[in-house]
């Protein structure tokens, strides 16, 4: 089971109240930035671009402190208790993954402990801290106060309002004072200067869980956690990456990047998986601490670094709603090697704005040409060639609001509702006859390869269901199938006389065990009849088959189809004839037993139970059978399986 990781990000301008800015854009979390205090369209109000969070350069090493009032710390689960010296140990790991990335300048080391006996808060320490508030209920979580203006920091400033002064013309770096809390030294600063970070975890004994830090001790226990795992993805917040949508490396391995929002506490395989960084984590972490860069301090060469520019280029380009005609803000892009089928990297597109109340700290939306001010994206690469491609940001595998205020504001104007779509050069168009076919890009260290530029495709999508009520089915034998059928009426109801493009099936799959890729034996398009509560399925002669179909865990899996023109033209004078009364989506599990994992169950598939307010009635159009002759009609859910057509 998948816990969520919290995340927070509020931002504060000097001699002004904080305001809270929560959270991520593609690729790195956000904050406000005010600068000029240029007047919005809302009268009294200030335009508030969204900006990345960083440690500026003066302040890298960025000093940590323990609280050490807690040792041991609690465990809401009962003994053993886990000494304060081996959750160090595990931070000091968590550390070490990110700091020695050969092609980043980003470095963060403990320097003390604190003795705060209260809640870690906006008081220049950079505090890992076992306490959290009682209405907690992450597992841990990252809260940061940031600058929301370009600011000038002056000598004996004191930014936290404690009476103690923060910022020190006497020194060029950030130095740390005996109580532990950073002093800066003077100067101009960025918005999204990081003041002050802190990483809370919960042992609370009404909602906490157990962290462990030996390999064996990881279990399936749902409040149990791998403290290394958690701190390295939490540690990634703490210098400005944001989640990512890559829970899934390849064909064949589940496990995804650290910076994926969720962690399987029922799979020990992938809580330890998250201790070891993706090339997705470390691609940005260089991007935004590019080794090299500069003649001295962090990011001058030093032995055993590795300049970025010769390891990394980019891919730039834009991401353009088909039907909407608007930049889009948050879809989720990918770059995935051509060779061997892994995803490298992923990013979100779009740069936001909102309306900024100075007085009360509101933020606001006001339409979409004000609050999206372009669609773009840029993702580093490595030497290569690559798959773009384009996903929304619609909850599967995860929502906008646990991505950024940018995704989330691109969900408000109905910008996620787009079907995934590969890159196809001169072929990008909102009415693509192959949304699957892919024209690879390739990646050049030191270049830029710019112009890759997505439109989302106008389709219809046919769907006999509603939201998602269960997953199914744990008890299934191995080679059965699943089908949904689609009647020629609905298709023949999308261009009425005139030809279709079918495109693609999605599924919804799932998978118990994250570390485990949701494999099935096939996936087909067939025709068929139905007489009462039984089908016939022509699965002798399929029009479109894959074997091996390779799903995603907790997303809609689509099975691009071959030559959509040409399908479309086949059924279309099928059912004129009366040939073809259905089309039927078909997917088989696994055919040989145990299925992979720690829980040993198969391949999920979703399902609409037809129960709650946003379902839809159960239309009887989904199968199922054991040997893919007999195929009885299922009356108490709809299989989450979907057609996916478009007209010339």
């Amino acid at each position: 089971m998948r816990r969520a990781f919290a995340r927070i990000s509020m931002a504060a301008l000097l001699a002004a109240a904080i305001g809270s800015a929560p959270a991520l854009a593609g690729g790195f979390l956000e904050s406000l930035d005010i600068t000029g205090l240029v007047p919005s369209p809302i009268p009294g109000q200030v335009n508030a671009r969204l900006v990345r969070i960083f440690h500026d350069p003066r302040c890298i090493p960025v000093p940590w402190h323990v609280n050490n009032t807690l040792d041991p710390i609690p465990n809401p689960l009962g003994a053993p208790f886990l000494s304060l010296a081996d959750a160090t140990t595990a931070f000091n790991k968590s550390f070490a993954a990110w700091n020695q990335i050969p092609t980043s300048y980003i470095d963060e080391r403990i320097v003390g402990t604190v003795a705060n006996p209260g809640l870690a808060g906006f008081d220049m320490i950079n505090e890992l801290t076992f306490r959290t508030s009682s209405g907690f209920g992450a597992i841990a979580s990252t809260p940061s106060i940031t600058l929301i203006a370009d600011s000038q920091l002056n000598d004996g400033d004191d930014i936290d309002g404690d009476g103690i002064s923060d910022v020190s013309s006497a020194i060029t770096t950030c130095t740390v004072a005996p109580d532990g809390h950073t002093i800066f030294p003077a100067g101009f600063y960025k918005a999204g200067t990081i003041l002050d970070v802190d990483v809370q975890f919960n042992v609370k004994a009404s909602n906490g869980f157990r962290f462990t830090v030996n390999d064996a001790d990881v279990d399936t226990v749902t409040r149990s956690v791998d403290l290394q795992a958690t701190a390295t993805h939490e540690f990634g917040h703490s210098f400005g990456l944001s989640h990512v949508l890559n829970n899934q490396k390849s064909p064949t391995d589940g496990n995804g990047a650290t910076m994926f929002p969720f962690i399987d506490t029922g799979d020990p395989a992938a809580e330890l998986a998250q201790r070891s960084l993706d090339s997705d984590d470390i691609a940005f972490a260089s991007f935004y601490y590019p080794e090299g860069t500069a003649a001295s301090g962090p990011a001058a060469l030093q032995p055993g670094d590795i300049p970025f520019n010769l390891v990394y280029g980019t891919i730039k380009g834009s991401v353009t709603h088909g039907v909407l005609n608007q930049p889009v803000a948050g879809a989720s892009v990918a770059a995935t090697n051509a060779l061997t089928g892994e995803l490298f990297a992923t990013a979100f597109s779009g740069t936001s704005q909102l309306s900024y109340n100075p007085s009360t700290g509101g933020i606001f939306l006001v339409s979409p040409s004000y609050n999206i001010l372009d669609g773009n994206y840029t993702i580093p690469v490595k030497l290569g060639l690559y798959n773009l491609s384009i996903a929304p940001v619609d909850g599967s595998p995860v929502a906008a609001n646990a991505i950024s205020l940018n995704a989330q504001i691109g969900a408000i104007f109905g910008q996620q509702n787009f079907n995934e779509e590969f890159w196809n050069g001169p072929l990008e168009s909102a009415v693509e006859v192959d949304p699957g076919f892919s024209l690879p890009v390739a990646g050049v260290p030191s270049l830029t390869i710019p112009h890759v530029d997505f439109i989302t495709n106008d389709q219809v999508t046919i769907s006999n269901f509603g939201s998602r009520d269960f997953v199914g089915f744990t008890g299934q034998a191995a080679g059965s199938y699943y089908a949904e059928r689609v009647p020629a009426s609905q298709i023949s109801a999308v261009n009425p006389g005139g030809d279709l493009y079918i495109q693609a099936a999605l599924f919804d799959t799932f998978v118990f065990d994250s570390s485990v890729v949701p494999v099935f034996a096939e996936a087909d398009l067939v025709t068929g009849t139905v007489s009462g509560s039984t089908a016939t399925l022509d699965l002798a002669h399929p029009l479109a088959r894959t074997t091996r179909f390779i799903g995603r865990d907790n997303d809609l899996s689509p099975f691009y189809f071959p030559l959509p023109g040409v399908l479309g033209k086949l059924v279309r004078k099928g059912i004129d004839r009366g040939d073809i009364q259905n089309l039927f989506i078909v997917l088989r599990l696994p055919t040989t037993t145990p299925f992979p994992g720690v829980s040993a169950l198969p391949p999920l598939i979703g399902l609409d139970g037809g129960v709650a307010s946003n379902d839809v009635p159960i239309f009887g159009y989904s199968y199922v059978s054991t040997d893919g002759t007999t195929w009885n009609q299922v009356t108490n859910f709809n299989f989450r399986i979907s057609l996916v057509v478009t007209k010339p």
